[in-house]
């Protein structure tokens, strides 16, 4: 029985690697048969093997994959968004950019300035202090990239929305750390433990961006090097994993030892778009790396479904959760509608692109731990970043099923997905 299944053994690591693959595989099908996402399926799936599902029914089951496991391969999810960013940043050649123009980057800051307002305000309705209020907002503000552009990969959709949708995810994750940022200084004056200036709480996060672009752009510019030197398509696919594996390790040291923020995802974006815009193997490389990736995606996702633990949620969980989920939903849209009319970014783009930016994941998991020493449960306050983590687990679960489901059907109604009957 693969119970547990993280040992000293090896075998034991390949079997559990071979049930989340499969897992995927079968519930890809799954999807297909019933017309949704596969990346809906992928969560599913790896929700039914997981334990916070199965605990529901024999409390003492550690799920067909164990806890341990699914931590010991949080490194997956490094590899697979920073395979994201750096596909999404090859999106941004110059004359794209010069054809969007300043549009994704309005949409983007107020589609995240809005939600954390909205989530903020929704809670503060419902009777809860400002600091814990802020601090939902804060993580609000974030969208997963993964989820979308698997979708976009799979409907081969095709136009101006979804054009739009790419630009948009890739600045989000820029704008939400910046807002997440000035959000937390807040909260540490709010709760008596800031210390420094409110100006560097404020500046830093900033700074860190600015930091993980110019590792990105650094990075790409050898990338470009390195596959003028290399011609061939194993040797060249070889150097793209080891530049991000690199802004990944880069990355892990400095956060750990150095308490500095440094994102491989923006490292990776950056990485992208330096590339697509100095090389002349762009074509070449980048089919490359969409072979290599799919089981990454299938491992990332089945490992986040089965990540869910449902069995520590209470009421104010759950009422938390539904405030969170609706007012986010209604700031994510208003704000990429103001920001698409602004920016005169055409009617498909006002009506739909809020839809397309319902996913949270990785980077909203990674600021919900970061919560945890921001409002640590030390403090004795009423409401604590254990169950603003709770809270974040069960609304990415809700929403990365749900919103690629939204967002296959906007990309349909926009006429830009390729569906087969």
């Amino acid at each position: 029985m693969i119970a547990n299944i993280l040992s000293e053994n090896d075998y034991n690591l390949m079997l559990g690697l071979t049930v989340i693959l499969l897992t995927g595989l079968a519930f890809g099908k799954l999807s297909k048969l019933l017309k949704i996402p596969n990346v809906t399926g992928y969560l599913l799936g790896g929700f039914l093997i997981g334990p916070g599902f199965l605990r529901l029914f024999f409390p003492s089951f550690n799920g067909v994959i164990g806890e341990d496991f699914i931590h010991s391969l949080k490194i997956i999810a490094d590899i697979e968004l920073a395979f994201i960013a750096f596909s999404i940043g090859a999106e941004f050649k110059l004359e794209y950019l010069k054809r969007l123009g300043p549009a994704p980057v309005i949409i983007a800051f107020l589609e995240s300035f809005f939600a954390v307002v909205f989530i903020t305000v929704g809670l503060l309705i419902f009777g809860f202090p400002l600091y814990i209020a802020l601090a939902f907002g804060a993580v609000g503000g974030a969208t997963a990239p993964a989820a979308t552009v698997m979708v976009i990969r799979q409907y081969k959709a095709k136009g101006p929305l979804t054009e739009m949708i790419y630009s948009v995810v890739a600045i989000d994750d820029a704008s939400g750390l910046i807002f997440f940022g000035i959000v937390t200084a807040i909260i540490k004056i709010l709760t008596g433990q800031s210390s420094g200036s409110i100006a560097w709480l404020i500046a830093l996060p900033v700074l860190e961006i600015i930091a993980s672009i110019i590792m990105g752009l650094i990075l790409g510019y050898i990338l470009k090097i390195l596959t003028n030197w290399f011609t061939g398509r194993g040797n060249r696919i070889s150097i793209v994993i080891a530049l991000l594996f690199f802004s990944i390790g880069v990355a892990r040291f400095v956060n750990y030892e150095l308490g500095f923020g440094l994102s491989s995802l923006m490292g990776g974006m950056a990485m992208g778009t330096i590339f697509t815009n100095t090389s002349k193997h762009v074509d070449s490389v980048m089919p490359l790396v969409e072979r290599i990736t799919p089981p990454f995606v299938i491992m990332f996702f089945v490992l986040s479904g089965a990540d869910i633990q449902l069995s520590n949620f209470s009421l104010a969980a759950l009422a938390i959760l539904i405030i969170y989920l609706v007012f986010r939903v209604g700031g994510k849209i208003f704000g990429s509608y103001l920001g698409a009319k602004v920016s005169k970014a055409g009617k498909n783009v006002e009506r739909y692109l809020g839809f397309g930016l319902l996913p949270q994941g990785g980077i909203a998991l990674g600021l919900s731990i970061l919560m945890l020493d921001i409002i640590p449960a030390s403090l004795g306050l009423p409401y604590d970043g254990g169950l603003l983590r709770v809270v974040v687990i069960g609304a990415v679960f809700v929403s990365e099923v749900f919103g690629p489901i939204l967002l296959k059907e906007v990309l349909i109604r926009s006429e830009e997905a390729t569906v087969t009957k």
